[in-house]
């Protein structure tokens, strides 16, 4: 009898082990390097560049987990690109690589698939701009710790364009 139990209290234990180390393994903050392309449509780009514009944004992200499900982010991206934006009277502004600075609130549902919203500035030597964000995000985990996480964005530039980026960050929870 005691050859039976000593080994079944062992697995027991075992199991225990691997639920605590599980449980433990939830950390908090992850810090990521996006990396994306931002499309801006025709009808708000200056006339002499009638094409709609795809620029590249790099950027950094730290992200601080609440719990499984609810996170906040702090979002610095800054464009490789510099192109004429016209207004509605057909003014026209120039963005030179603007720096965009947004934190956002996500919740996580079904299965690592999050919805993010928040708001921020976009910072350019012309005009600033104030930003809000919308959008869909996706963790696939990878190694210990590590993510990478595509996602597709909408941000609403005040007084000025609208713009879709789609991109990927590769993130280390910590």
């Amino acid at each position: 009898m005691l050859i039976i139990v000593f080994p079944l209290i062992g697995v027991a234990q075992d199991h225990t082990s691997l639920a605590k180390e599980h449980h433990d393994e939830f950390r908090k903050f992850k810090i990521s390097f996006a990396f994306a392309q931002t499309y801006i449509p025709s009808y708000y780009i200056h006339e002499e560049s009638e094409s709609a514009q795809l620029i590249p944004t790099d950027g950094i992200e730290i992200q601080y987990n609440f719990n499984h499900k609810f996170f906040v982010k702090w979002t610095n991206e800054i464009e490789f690109l510099n192109y004429t934006l016209k207004n509605h009277e057909g003014e026209q502004k120039v963005r030179d690589n603007a720096f965009l600075s947004i934190v956002t609130f996500g919740y996580e549902f079904y299965d690592k698939f999050a919805i993010v919203a928040g708001a921020g500035y976009e910072f350019e030597k012309s005009k600033n701009l104030w930003v809000c964000r919308l959008g869909l995000e996706y963790s696939i985990p990878f190694g210990k710790n590590w993510e990478l996480s595509p996602e597709i964005l909408y941000d609403i530039k005040k007084d000025s364009h609208t713009a879709i980026s789609w991109g990927f960050g590769i993130g280390y929870r910590l």
